[in-house]
């Protein structure tokens, strides 16, 4: 069997070695062979435009779909993120993948600044993220889906510096 990871530039593993993307992590880490369908600058809207293909075709025993980033970055309503991961999470139950959602990390202004936009609010930013986690996490609570904090996952093991 297989895993999906379906994401943006953080799944796809952009600006560090293949090997050092967390889904060449993780595959080390399980039997299951890991497929990463992440792509740079990639929306929700667009993942869920590719998920048939980038998917469902593959036939995995469960997808990781983490998204919302670059929506946030373009100022889009979480209503209509959340619309887009809904409409994901069906297309998994519809052809009995078990979807795991991870939940967007903060982003740090300080190295963003050098790779994004000079003019973004970061705080901003961060604010619409932190807020997009909390409605995916009680979305999962109410659907009954795994839903991964990645945020506070890697805060409490040290890895992000709050």
């Amino acid at each position: 069997m297989s895993i999906v990871c379906i994401g943006d530039s953080l799944t796809f593993g952009y600006g560090v070695k293949e090997s050092d993307n967390w889904g060449s992590i993780l595959s080390t880490k399980i039997k299951e062979n890991l497929i990463n369908k992440g792509i740079p600058g990639n929306t929700t809207t667009e993942m869920k435009e590719r998920f048939i293909e980038d998917v469902v075709n593959h036939k995995p025993c469960k997808v990781l779909i983490m998204g919302g980033t670059n929506d946030v970055f373009l100022n889009f309503r979480i209503d209509d993120i959340l619309n887009n991961i809904n409409t994901m999470v069906q297309m998994c139950e519809i052809n009995n993948i078990i979807p795991i959602i991870l939940t967007p990390l903060p982003v740090k202004d300080n190295i963003q600044v050098k790779t994004w936009f000079e003019d973004m609010d970061y705080k901003k930013v961060n604010k619409s993220l932190a807020e997009l986690s909390s409605f995916l996490i009680n979305y999962g609570e109410e659907k009954n889906i795994k839903c991964i904090d990645l945020g506070a996952l890697l805060l409490e093991e040290g890895k992000i510096i709050d």
